[in-house]
């Protein structure tokens, strides 16, 4: 989520004689740094943006908004060196808000990172226990418990994404994937065919059902999935204006 600072608008009241024409005045807009560094990574430019963000902090060290947006650009970067300096703002960020959310979905990131599943998880889990609407957090989240073999888990996450989020035909694949993990297959099979409904052109969507279905030891229906493949696409019929005659 982009922060963006709020300008309160300026009016003023003159005791001079009203003027008889009436001429409209707009006042200044209110300097706005944060979004102007954040101006500057939309145009390309990552290390302005960076540097910008960090005389933001210098300037202001106990407002957590420019600290979390220059760990996010560094996180970006992803090396050693910028991971831990991600690290030092999303602990100085933690200090002085504790309860935002973006702060521990951003230490999960960085926790990734590190290799660190176990404690990503329960950043992970703090961001979404602080905004249960917080979608990217629980994604990342059920991911990860799927990765580490927790499926039940995986699936708690999984479930209120397919309703939140249906057009991510990815997590009706993964929530199909953890189901089928459980030896629940007929489950499967309903997110599988969820998830060809959504978008039944789909390459990757087909490929992986027929791939259920071969392992589920249904060939036939299998070869049928792969025949949509290849099938040419249906051209509708135009439809004619009737005659005037």
């Amino acid at each position: 989520m982009m922060w963006v600072l709020v300008a309160a608008l300026l009016t003023g009241a003159s005791d001079a004689p009203a003027s008889p024409v009436l001429t409209a005045q707009v006042a200044p807009a209110a300097p706005n740094p944060l979004a102007d560094a954040l101006a500057l990574e939309t145009a390309g430019n990552d290390a302005g943006a960076l540097a910008a963000l960090e005389r933001l902090v210098l300037s202001q060290p106990r407002w957590e908004l420019p600290r979390l947006e220059a760990a996010r650009l560094l996180l970006k970067a992803g090396s050693a060196p910028e991971l831990d300096r991600a690290q030092a703002h999303l602990d100085a960020a933690l200090g002085e808000a504790p309860d935002n959310p973006r702060v521990h979905f951003l230490r999960g990131q960085l926790l990734e990172e590190r290799s660190a599943p176990f404690d990503a998880i329960r950043a992970y889990e703090k961001a979404v226990g602080l905004r249960p609407s917080y979608d990217d957090a629980r994604f990342r989240l059920a991911g990860l418990w799927a990765q580490v073999g927790d499926w039940l888990k995986a699936e708690l996450h999984y479930r209120p994404l397919s309703k939140s989020k249906p057009a991510w035909v990815q997590v009706r694949l993964q929530l199909a994937a953890v189901l089928e993990k459980q030896g629940r297959a007929l489950d499967a099979e309903r997110e599988f065919l969820a998830a060809r409904d959504a978008q039944p052109t789909n390459p990757g969507v087909l490929r992986t059902l027929a791939a259920f279905y071969d392992r589920t030891a249904r060939p036939q229906l299998a070869a049928k999935v792969r025949a949509q493949l290849t099938a040419p696409e249906k051209r509708s019929m135009r439809v004619l204006k009737p005659s005037k005659r």
